[in-house]
């Protein structure tokens, strides 16, 4: 595992302590009340592993943290905060994290910097009647009485922002001894008619502690694409033209091929974003290559490094060579040659095989370009065999 990196916030009235680990896409995970940090830890094992970068701070009047939980505004205006410091990140809030976590995003600016909201076992639209009888069944109403009130008193203004959110939105549902009801599940689909919903079948209330492994994988495979995806509307890929739509269009498809011809989740983000600096067949550049900081903090290092490379590529220095190992790849940007192999080629080759048959699929190409794209598919099967196979049963590349 990386190395875990120490994280402080400090507030007016109270010092935030947390910390970080790992590199990719953003996730800023908030614990439930009475929890503390640490209960994201084998979540965080498994987010680090599949390319995500973590970040976990104890809540006021938690762990290290200082401060008391007296008013959920408080609350949110920590998240607050933590968004300031962490632009571009996705929330993953777990009861009470869940509820500061919408009470931050009733700020246009909060909002404007958070690319996704994940809300473990809790919605905004509370059962005032519901939340009293599953505390007092849980011994927990003398806990934090006048914090449980103000709470309460909050959740109008909770589902009047909650509606307003144009943000995805992943709820992630308890299958055993969960407070949540079918009723307010519902009642969050009404306020955001574009959220998720998924139930992991074995977990708790505290999903977290009960299920980490399913609530982690559930995490990286709904939302590491979306801080690529925020990003790429931001450069304007939904108002450039390619075959079969837009760009964006083109990009998602391109995604979800690498993703169906069994690609890990760094080669399905550098295919979401793989013409990002322009591609040699594809003049268009969304953003310069001496701006790959940007790229870098949407999808990681190891994924923009595959996206430089392939759209780097002089295809016509490159191709000839197809079926070596390894691969000698020419960047069209600067003219150096790099010697490519490992998993480095085969997720090369597959992003190869999924852009072109895109493009197959949806323009309008002579008969000559098609067999051509099916010998260069039929090169890159050296590499990724399974894959090309599949490809190349197409019924456009017969």
């Amino acid at each position: 595992m990386d190395v875990v990196r120490p994280r402080h916030i400090a507030r007016s009235g109270v010092d935030l302590h947390g910390e970080e680990v790992g590199d990719g896409p953003t996730v800023v995970l908030l614990h439930a009340g009475g929890e503390r940090r640490q209960v994201w830890a084998p979540v965080v094992e498994r987010l680090v592993e599949d390319g995500m970068r973590c970040v976990a701070f104890d809540q006021r009047g938690h762990g290290d943290s200082g401060g008391a939980l007296r008013r959920l505004d408080e609350c949110g205006g920590d998240i607050a905060a933590i968004v300031d410091a962490e632009p571009g990140c996705v929330l993953v809030g777990a009861s009470l994290g869940g509820l500061a976590a919408v009470a931050a995003l009733g700020d246009p600016r909060t909002r404007a910097k958070v690319t996704g909201l994940v809300l473990v076992d809790v919605v905004p639209n509370l059962d005032a009647g519901r939340v009293r009888r599953f505390l007092d069944a849980g011994g927990l109403s003398n806990v934090y009485p006048d914090f449980i009130d103000d709470v309460l008193a909050h959740v109008p203004g909770l589902r009047q922002i909650t509606a307003q959110l144009d943000i995805p939105i992943l709820l992630i549902r308890a299958g055993r001894a969960t407070p949540l009801t079918d009723v307010e599940a519902d009642g969050l689909l009404r306020l955001a008619p574009h959220a998720t919903v998924i139930r992991i079948p074995g977990a708790g209330h505290l999903v977290a502690r009960d299920q980490p492994e399913a609530l982690a994988r559930t995490i990286a495979d709904l939302t590491t694409p979306w801080p690529a995806l925020a990003l790429l509307r931001e450069l304007g890929a939904a108002r450039v033209e390619h075959p079969g739509g837009d760009l964006l269009d083109h990009l998602e498809r391109v995604r979800q091929l690498v993703a169906d011809l069994g690609g890990g989740h760094r080669v399905r983000l550098a295919a979401l974003t793989h013409a990002t600096y322009s591609t040699d067949g594809f003049p268009h550049s969304l953003l310069s290559p001496d701006r790959r900081s940007r790229l870098r903090a949407a999808i990681g290092h190891d994924a923009e490094a595959l996206v430089y490379r392939y759209g780097a590529c002089d295809r016509a220095e490159t191709y000839p060579h197809l079926g070596a190992t390894p691969l000698p790849v020419t960047d069209r940007f600067t003219g150096e040659v790099v010697a490519v192999d490992g998993t480095d080629l085969a997720d090369f080759a597959l992003l190869t095989i999924a852009n072109e048959l895109d493009v197959v699929r949806h323009a309008a190409l002579t008969t000559e370009t098609v067999h051509g794209i099916r010998d260069l598919i039929t090169a890159c099967a050296a590499y990724v065999p399974d894959a090309a196979a599949r490809a190349l049963a197409d019924r456009h590349l017969r």
